[in-house]
């Protein structure tokens, strides 16, 4: 079951999270007075920032929030790019094989990137799996096959086989 925290940093940015059953943050939004950004999201010379770790301890400085009010802020997030999502879609076919290079690990898998403005999600055990441990390291260059276009948080799902 997920749970759903915020808080405010001290660059007076507000921060939500959706924690997993052993809290860590498998989605996060960060919303400023003149944006909101999601953790899915591409964003040009920023690097990842999905908390490291369980925020088991940390959830004292944190307040409550709910799915409905997280829901909200992450399609909000995401409306600017509802036009490039679907000319992606249209570039692209559930089946195809792509070249995908390893961005980084979360904890709901692997995010990686094709050379599209969108990123990609894979299965961590999968690959691993199917490539080999010694090639689950980010900046490798992985091929797998589109399974399907996660339109609630803009990204492609990817899997090893077709």
């Amino acid at each position: 079951m997920k749970s759903y925290f915020k808080y405010i940093d001290d660059n007076n940015t507000e921060c939500f999270f959706e924690l997993d059953n052993e809290f860590y943050c498998e989605r996060a939004i960060y919303k400023t007075e003149n944006s909101i950004i999601n953790t899915y999201l591409t964003i040009e010379h920023e690097s990842f920032f999905l908390p490291e770790g369980s925020l088991k301890d940390g959830l004292e400085f944190m307040n409550p929030s709910s799915k409905e009010e997280f829901d909200t802020l992450w399609k909000k997030s995401t409306i600017e790019s509802e036009s490039d999502w679907g000319e992606l879609k249209k570039k692209y076919k559930i089946g195809e094989k792509v070249k995908s290079r390893i961005l980084c690990f979360y904890p709901t898998g692997i995010i990686s990137n094709f050379g599209e403005q969108f990123n990609a999600l894979s299965d961590y055990n999968s690959c691993r799996e199917k490539f080999g441990k010694e090639k689950m390291y980010p900046n490798n260059e992985i091929e797998l096959v589109i399974s399907q276009f996660d339109d609630i948080n803009k990204i492609v799902e990817l899997k090893t086989n077709t």
